[in-house]
């Protein structure tokens, strides 16, 4: 910033009525943690614990989870793998904030494998705490609204039409090439996870994994990162089965709306 330039001042009410949970077992972080998000005026439930923050998620709608990753009874990463798996699409979807004081190199990806959305070091001032929460309202703004909406979109084209330069039958070839091509892959993916070949279930979410982001299937873009993530560092892998389960399910019916609204 230059000499004399000044900060753009940030509007903490902006983001309107929201509702949080707080996942945090500190009182002092808690009380905090509180305060700041009160003074926006959102409505703030706060657990000291993951295992009471999955059966909270359960009872009630959230706009957002900060979750603090070490915590007893339930820590915050397997917390996060339990609201994934929620039958739920909305809940399961929900975006979650990781809070650690141990800011390790590494540790960012190892959060985002477990499928939490983005991380944020304590201690925390309230303007890093409010550009972490707003970035992640924001893009799951749409992912919201495709999920709730009865007969939703699983897939956004965007991305395709953007580079197709208004040429429909680009676009159709696009989502034709992704309907004869990728439920191979997802077989590969399924016989790769029955086998335990993680090397293979590694390599194949890979390149899932950009097919998914180019057709815009929100909704499964954590669970493919995660599955990437587990077979290639061997973490979690008893996840990795369901959320395989998931991506197949999804995609099937994603490639059911694309048949049925693009190439009709």
């Amino acid at each position: 910033m230059k000499e004399n330039e000044v900060s753009p001042e940030i509007d903490y009410k902006s983001l309107g009525y929201r509702k949080i949970l707080v996942a945090e077992d500190v009182e002092l972080n808690q009380f905090l943690a509180r305060h700041i998000l009160e003074s926006w005026d959102f409505e703030v439930v706060i657990v000291g614990n993951g295992r009471e923050a999955v059966e909270t998620l359960t009872q009630t709608s959230f706009d957002c989870i900060l979750m603090d990753v070490q915590m007893p009874e339930m820590d915050g990463i397997e917390a996060t793998q339990h609201i994934r798996r929620l039958p739920d699409p909305v809940k399961a979807n929900i975006p979650i904030i990781a809070l650690t004081a141990n800011a390790l190199k590494g540790d960012s990806e190892k959060y985002i494998a477990a499928g939490m959305t983005d991380y944020l070091a304590k201690p925390f001032d309230e303007s890093r705490l409010f550009r972490v929460i707003s970035r992640n309202l924001e893009n799951n703004t749409i992912n919201n609204n495709i999920m709730t909406v009865e007969n939703s979109k699983l897939y956004d084209l965007s991305m395709v039409q953007s580079v197709s330069g208004g040429d429909e039958g680009f676009i159709k070839k696009m989502v034709s090439l992704f309907i004869e091509t990728v439920p191979q892959n997802v077989e590969d993916l399924k016989t790769a996870t029955q086998s335990e070949n993680w090397e293979q279930v590694g390599k194949t979410a890979h390149k899932l994994k950009s097919t998914i982001d180019s057709m815009g299937i929100k909704s499964i873009r954590q669970e493919i990162r995660a599955v990437e993530a587990n077979a290639r560092g061997k973490e979690s892998l008893q996840d990795i089965p369901a959320l395989v389960s998931n991506i197949d399910s999804v995609i099937r019916e994603c490639i059911g709306q694309l048949q049925t609204e693009v190439l009709k």
